[in-house]
């Protein structure tokens, strides 16, 4: 009997998590048939389970809106509960497995298209830790956070993680970079105001992304108003129509380096303060870390900006 009981209490359990897991895919995927496909289970499945999380909280949790289902108040406010609950369930099992050692480890890191500092600590985590299996995501940081927030990710690699840590996030370490003024031309007055640079065209990030916010404030600072022609989401397209003698533009100093050494861009060192923006390492606050992740954010630390060559030498090296 004892273990009959047992055994009930962890099906029930089981069950519990699959509601929940279906009510939180509802809230991304804003349908049943979307959520089934995800959760690997059958439409009917899927309303099941909600009826039956409807039944044990006596509220209803979502409804249809057009052709989209949406989630009530009372579900919205039960969400990011849920979705904690279910991160620390993760947790709980991979700590579990840790200790079984049933596997090596994984580490789950996210990344957006600017970040140029992974592979360097990918290839000094992976020197050290041959049998960690690795995967990584991209997207931009809204994306990243939420992955992170809901557990489905340990880490991101951030650019300019302003307020990051006023949320449920934690800044396990971060790295200063330069944005620098780059030009095709050859001839550039030696160290121009950014006013001097007013007739230059300029190819700039997309409106919304954290560069583009860097480079608008850092112009807005200093009274310049760039003539913009064109805007692109990556750093390397920027760079590619400078080359092609389309514009002027700010850069990461990593985007750059080589066609300045090369001598297809040349560096402007404008007479205001130099810009600088920062990538950091995020994660989740938890009160529980697996080891793997433990040995990359390790790998990570490590790493500094002078040797990730994230900043100019001096204002004359790379002439």
């Amino acid at each position: 009997m004892h273990c009959s009981r047992l055994v009930n209490r962890g099906i029930l359990l089981f069950m519990e998590l699959k509601e929940l897991r279906c009510l939180v895919a509802l809230s991304e995927l804003c349908s049943i048939s979307l959520v089934a496909e995800q959760l690997h289970l059958s439409p009917p499945a899927i309303h099941k389970q909600l009826k039956i999380l409807e039944g044990e909280l006596g509220v209803r949790l979502y409804e249809k809106i057009g052709r989209r289902l949406q989630l009530t108040q009372p579900a919205e406010i039960l969400l990011p509960y849920l979705k904690d609950m279910l991160a620390q369930h993760n947790s709980a099992l991979s700590a579990l497995e840790e200790w079984k050692g049933l596997k090596r480890g994984l580490v789950r890191i996210g990344t957006g298209p600017s970040t140029y500092i992974l592979p360097a600590i990918l290839k000094k985590f992976r020197r050290a830790n041959p049998g960690v299996e690795m995967l990584v995501e991209t997207g931009n940081t809204p994306v990243l956070l939420e992955s992170l927030g809901k557990g489905s990710l340990d880490l991101a690699l951030l650019v300019s993680p302003d307020l990051v840590e006023k949320r449920d996030f934690f800044v396990e370490t971060s790295w200063n970079f330069e944005l620098v003024l780059v030009s095709h031309l050859r001839h550039t007055a030696v160290r121009p105001h950014l006013a001097d640079l007013k007739n230059h065209r300029f190819i700039l990030f997309r409106k919304g992304s954290r560069l583009e916010e860097s480079v608008d404030r850092y112009f807005a600072a200093h009274g310049f108003e760039p003539n913009v022609i064109m805007r692109f989401d990556n750093p390397d397209f920027i760079r590619s129509m400078v080359c092609a003698g389309l514009g002027s533009s700010m850069l990461p100093m990593w985007v750059v380096e080589k066609d300045v050494k090369e001598g297809r861009l040349s560096l402007i060192r404008q007479a205001e303060p130099p810009l600088y923006s920062k990538i950091a390492l995020v994660r989740r606050k938890s009160t529980y870390l697996p080891q793997p992740v433990q040995a990359f954010i390790a790998s990570a630390r490590s790493l500094q900006e002078k040797n990730l060559r994230l900043l100019t030498a001096s204002a004359g090296a790379l002439r």
